[in-house]
């Protein structure tokens, strides 16, 4: 049984300090998927309390299957687009610079995130699911509602976009 199986029974017996716990062990992912989806920290920090409050809400619909990690992406994907819908707000600028630390990895390739920034809308979020918050290809398929292998084939021809670019640049820097 993971520490999440058992958080998450600990929750169902009425532990309040298991869901604070869960909470913090989370968190931070959360927030790192909201920055990528609002203009700054502020909203992002708006977006992950909000997911998190639905979570609480929303707690006795949930039924623990093992897919927990999914079902809270789901709703950090929802508030995240329900905030835009709200704000009326142009999509993200393509000259977006990240300042979390978890992001530093991804600063230092400026020309991968301007490739997968060049992705469709439905690319760019499942590279971002995948590589950014390490999701498995079945749970980006309960976030997205697409089914898995749909989820593989679309991550497939993404990242082959991407090596294409990759390549690109190779050959016009050799030139």
């Amino acid at each position: 049984m993971t520490r999440e199986d058992i958080l998450l029974r600990k929750i169902e017996n009425g532990d309040r300090q298991a869901l604070d716990r869960l909470i913090n062990d989370y968190y931070p992912d959360i927030l790192r998927y909201c920055l990528w989806h609002t203009r700054d920290r502020t909203a992002a920090e708006d977006a992950a309390q909000e997911t998190f409050l639905k979570v609480v809400r929303f707690w006795d619909s949930y039924r623990h299957q093992g897919h927990f990690r999914a079902w809270l992406y789901k709703i950090a994907a929802n508030v995240c687009r329900d905030a835009w819908r709200k704000a009326d707000e142009e999509p993200l600028p393509e000259n977006l610079i990240y300042d979390e630390a978890g992001f530093g990895r991804a600063e230092s390739d400026a020309d991968f995130i301007r490739m997968v920034e060049e992705l469709p809308e439905d690319a760019r979020e499942l590279v971002l699911l995948r590589f950014a918050q390490d999701l498995t290809l079945r749970e980006i398929a309960e976030v997205t509602g697409l089914p898995m292998r749909t989820v593989q084939s679309r991550l497939r021809a993404a990242l082959k976009k991407i090596k294409k670019q990759l390549l690109k640049g190779e050959l016009c820097h050799e030139s």
